[in-house]
């Protein structure tokens, strides 16, 4: 009789802690839906554009650099249902090749030289930009879906649409981007869209 009753006072406390685990992973899930979720993911020799192409040693691509970066992902949830801000920083380093600059953002910087032509550069980088994001009903995003390494040439839109795990049904750009490339030329070189 003893034994059933040690038995049953030890099942007790079991069943107790697979309630409360139960409890835990939901309020998880629900803190996750309401709250920030983050993701980080890393890219090496990432090109890099300008708004131009077919110019000097710039190609119809419109690549100018080659960048090691590290990009920081933000979502929170949009003010409509199955919508989401997605915020990226970006942080890391550049090996540009030609002259991203057009000729009166050249004259501006108090530089020579055209558009497109060869200029080696090596500096850090530093940049911002959001998006307006429509997602499937009821999709969450899930930091475990981006990977800590990507391939060079990940598009934004994929990345995201990665977080969504495939669900994204719409992605518009929200404000305006800000990248900093330090040291371009010897000046730094600003891109605002």
């Amino acid at each position: 009789m003893k034994s059933r009753s040690i038995i049953a006072a030890a099942a007790a406390p079991l069943a107790l802690g697979a309630i409360l685990l139960g409890t835990a992973a939901q309020a998880s899930a629900a803190t996750a839906a309401q709250g920030t979720v983050s993701a980080v993911t890393h890219l090496n020799n990432h090109p890099d554009t300008t708004g131009f192409g077919d110019v000097g040693v710039i190609g119809p691509d419109c690549v100018w650099a080659y960048d090691n970066i590290t990009e920081k992902f933000a979502v929170t949830r949009g003010q409509l249902p199955d919508t989401y801000l997605v915020t990226i920083d970006f942080t890391g380093s550049f090996h540009g090749f030609a002259n991203p600059r057009t000729a009166a953002e050249t004259a501006d910087a108090g530089l020579t030289g055209t558009p497109g032509a060869s200029l080696v550069s090596d500096g850090s980088v530093k940049g911002t930009i959001a998006y307006d994001v429509t997602v499937t009903q009821g999709q969450l995003p899930d930091a475990a879906n981006l990977p800590g390494q990507s391939p060079s040439d990940a598009r934004l839109g994929d990345l995201i649409n990665q977080l969504f795990d495939g669900n994204v049904t719409n992605i518009g750009q929200h404000g305006t981007y800000l990248f900093t490339y330090h040291k371009v030329a010897g000046v730094d070189y600003t891109q605002v869209g």
